[in-house]
This record gives structure tokens, sequence and C-alpha cells, in this order.
């Protein structure tokens, strides 16, 4: 109950805070849309480091890698964060356990971005028991993922691919990558808040 409570005198709080904010712009008559804006991107706290993809030689794929890296970068911090006797928590037993969940995170990085390279699927029989193991399976699969977006040229990207059996273009897999991403990280978040650990931050 108590790790509850807490996460949920944070959102309350922030709530507060947005609310005076739209109230306080509103009677200085600031419009509606730049009210909107302002109050998004202090919620997101977004980092002025953001990186540019505009002048990058493929800006497309560059675009759809920085999402990818910002969610494995926050997947790495939450697995170095959680210690190695929690990583067999789970919140129900019909779920993935902290460990199974990055294990699986690392399993379809390799999966996904192997399939937008065209080549065999590397990586996936690594040892991946330990706290230590299972973050080195990380990085492994992170670091290949890292090398399939920097080879790749944004006039590929409606090359023809296969997604678990489905017919699909390279943009639909290099996009899945960041989305499984962010998708699992939003259970890490859970996972953590509950044993009373604070998620990292990052560019947004």
């Amino acid at each position: 109950m108590h790790s509850f409570a807490k996460a949920f005198s944070t959102v309350r709080s922030r709530r507060i805070v947005v609310s005076f904010l739209a109230r306080s712009m509103a009677r200085l008559g600031v419009p509606a849309c730049v009210v909107s804006v302002s109050i998004v991107a202090a919620h997101a706290q977004i980092s002025p480091s953001l990186p540019n993809p505009i002048a990058a030689p493929n800006p497309m794929t560059t675009t759809l890698s920085i999402f990818r890296s910002n969610m494995q970068d926050k997947i790495m911090k939450s697995a170095e964060a959680m210690p190695e006797a929690r990583y067999s928590y789970r919140p129900t037993k019909e779920v993935r356990s902290f460990a199974e969940i990055l294990t699986h995170v690392g399993d379809i990085s390799y999966i996904l971005c192997s399939n937008a390279k065209g080549e065999a699927t590397p990586g996936t029989t690594a040892p991946k028991g330990s706290k230590a193991e299972i973050k080195a399976y990380l990085k492994g699969a992170f670091e290949y993922c890292d090398g399939v977006y920097s080879g790749f040229a944004d006039a590929h990207l409606n090359d023809p691919a296969s997604f678990f059996g489905f017919k699909t273009n390279k943009m639909f897999i290099l996009t899945q990558v960041g989305n499984h991403d962010a998708l699992h990280y939003g259970n890490l978040v859970t996972y953590m808040r509950i044993n009373d650990l604070e998620p990292s931050g990052g560019w947004f």
C-alpha cells in the first residue's frame, strides 16, 4: 500500500501543478494552443540536449533510432537499478518476472534488428541467468541494433519484410523495435515503483 500511495501522491501533485499552470496562463490571455504545448513540454521534461535528426544522412531512420535508443537507455538503467534479489519479482503469477521481461526485450531486439538487416538472428543462445548475464545480453542486443540502424539507408525503408509471417516493410520492423521497448519499459516502471525504486530519467 505504501508504494501505491507514494505513486498516487506524486501523480496527484503533478496534476495540481499542471492545473495551476493552465489556469494562470489562461488568466493572462495566453492562447489555448500555447497553454497545451507548454503544459505538455513541462510535464514531459524534454531535455534541451534531445538529439536532432534533421541534418543526418538518413533522417527518417535516425529519427526511429532516437526513440529506440532513448527507450533502451531507460531499460538498461532499470536493469542496473533493480537489486538482483528482486529480479525474480512478478506482481502476479500470470505475468513475466522482471528478469524475464529484460530477457524478452533482448530476444525481440535481436529478432527484429536481424530481420531488418536481412541476416540470421544472433545472440539468443547467450547465457542469461544472473543479473550480470542479463545485463550483458541486453547490452549486446542493443549494440547489435545500434549497428543495424546506423547502417540502414532511408531509401530501403519501404523494402519488403516479414513480421512473424505477415508481409510488411522494413520501416515497420524498425519502428516496432522502439515500440516494443516502450511497451515493456512501462512494465519495468511499474515493477520498480512497487519495489520503492525511482525509474530513470531521459530525454523525454
